[in-house]
């Protein structure tokens, strides 16, 4: 089974009636709208509402918590910094109650309670992007004794196997990390698995995930939050880009390159950065996690690259980065 997902919008007042854009028809549009109201913070949210106000849209975004609220604290503040700065307006603790068509205008009218009180907010088109569902509606999966969770998805096994042992599922429709490298991956594992009795499990550990905003946001492994909710004492350092020979080169020093490691053994379990090349980094941050920070500040780095932005974080930890030479 590898139906995927669809984008998901919940039951708003008015929404259906009005009509709405998702990441689909969004890209179907003939014409650039003058405005546009995107509901949501995740990596979709964020990415089409700087590609439309790049278009020549006024962008507001209304977001519940915080932009990329999975991530690092730091991604919302840098993420909302770059955006302030090409005109995005963000408007944060804000949930959707109701939608409008204005005859007049022409307009969206979306209110939202912000902080126990309501507020208007008008666009010539309204973005829905507040996640994915899995395509399971329909296709009777009762009846082969499939099992699906509150969303729709298949439940299955590390293994990718159902709960019909002669069906397996692979991609979104798992509701498993929703990215075109592990819907891939997931089809070589259950073609092993289904086939060749090769019983190999899908770790997640290590699994890159990347925002293409500009910059970037690129993470893998752990967050702080999430260290600390496993029990585990935290050490963490957050350098500036300011710092990255690279991006002084670049003449683009927005963003940092955040390393969480274990405070008591110094083992490396998280990287995040927002940044140009942060999916670069992200890459690069696979192969260093379960290292110690000793060991990733004394290995080789080229110097004038990013990643070598990875070497200067990891020095961080023992010694005062403003006082090292270009290159040390």
């Amino acid at each position: 089974m590898a139906t995927g997902a669809r984008p998901w919008a919940p039951p708003i007042d008015g929404l259906d009636e009005v009509g709405y854009l998702t990441s689909t028809t969004a890209m179907e549009l003939t014409e650039v709208p003058d405005s546009l109201l995107v509901l949501g913070g995740g990596y979709v949210a964020l990415e089409q509402a700087q590609l439309f106000a790049r278009l020549g849209s006024k962008v507001t975004v209304l977001v519940r918590s915080r932009l990329a609220s999975k991530e690092e604290p730091e991604v919302s503040k840098a993420l909302q910094e770059v955006f302030a700065d090409e005109g995005i307006r963000v408007v944060r603790r804000a949930a959707p109650t109701r939608v409008a068509h204005d005859a007049v205008t022409g307009q969206v009218v979306v209110t939202a309670d912000i902080s126990g009180g309501e507020q208007e907010f008008r666009a010539d088109q309204v973005l829905v992007a507040l996640g994915r569902r899995p395509v399971t509606d329909g296709l009777n999966l009762d009846a082969v004794e499939v099992k699906t969770g509150d969303a729709g998805e298949i439940v299955v096994t590390n293994q990718l196997l159902s709960s019909n042992p002669r069906i397996w599922a692979a991609g979104d429709v798992t509701g498993h990390p929703e990215f075109v490298y592990v819907a891939a991956h997931h089809g070589n594992v259950v073609a092993e698995n289904a086939f060749a009795g090769a019983e190999r499990p899908v770790d997640y550990t290590q699994l890159p995930r990347v925002t293409f905003t500009s910059p970037a946001i690129g993470a893998v492994g752990m967050t702080e939050s999430q260290v600390l909710a496993a029990g585990i004492r935290c050490d963490c350092r957050v350098l500036p880009l300011g710092y990255v020979p690279r991006a002084l080169v670049n003449r683009d020093t927005r963003g940092f390159i955040k390393m969480v490691a274990n405070a008591d053994t110094g083992e490396i379990l998280g990287l995040t950065a927002v940044a140009k090349d942060a999916g670069e980094l992200a890459a690069a941050g696979v192969h260093i996690l379960g290292k110690t920070l000793t060991e990733v500040a004394d290995a080789w780095a080229p110097y004038l690259t990013m990643t070598e932005g990875i070497r200067i974080v990891a020095k961080a930890f023992t010694t005062d980065v403003a006082k090292l030479s270009c290159c040390a």
